[in-house]
């Protein structure tokens, strides 16, 4: 079984992974992803680094982690006196992942527009590519499914 993260929301006017997390959440995973990923790291740890640049409270730093946890993009193990959090994803692999999945969503979701989109693309190489990629995926969709 595969994890994937839960991107429910896609701003296109925010920088980076702000495009599909809040403020919060994007700066606590760039704490943890800057941390070696099997080392983990705990909510107390994430709320000193965040304190240092701006006053917040634990329980809002506790709260997101959680919600992070919800959303895939973070595993909890239960340590001695706390949680310890570890990425299921690096930066990299979540990037590609909610990319891929917004320009599946569109695809899929648009592909009559797409087609016709397509079409009108003056390089025919590419648009050729994109017509492939949106039979692949539509073919492959009602196995997902179907699970």
């Amino acid at each position: 079984m595969t994890i994937e993260p839960e991107i429910g929301v896609f701003r296109p006017g925010r920088p980076g992974i702000r495009k599909v997390l809040g403020d919060l959440e994007a700066e606590i995973m760039e704490i943890i992803w800057a941390r070696p990923a099997d080392q983990g790291t705990t909510v107390r740890n994430v709320f000193e680094v965040l304190y240092e640049r701006r006053r917040i409270a634990y329980t809002s730093v506790m709260n997101t982690m959680t919600r992070l946890a919800k959303k895939n993009l973070l595993r909890a193990e239960k340590g001695d006196q706390a949680y310890v959090y570890y990425p299921n994803f690096t930066q990299d692999e979540f990037v590609q992942r909610f990319v891929g999945r917004i320009l599946e969503n569109l695809l899929v979701g648009l592909s009559g527009a797409t087609l016709s989109g397509l079409d009108a693309l003056s390089d025919q190489q590419a648009a050729a590519h994109a017509r492939k990629l949106l039979k692949k995926i539509a073919r492959r969709r009602p196995d997902e499914e179907g699970e």
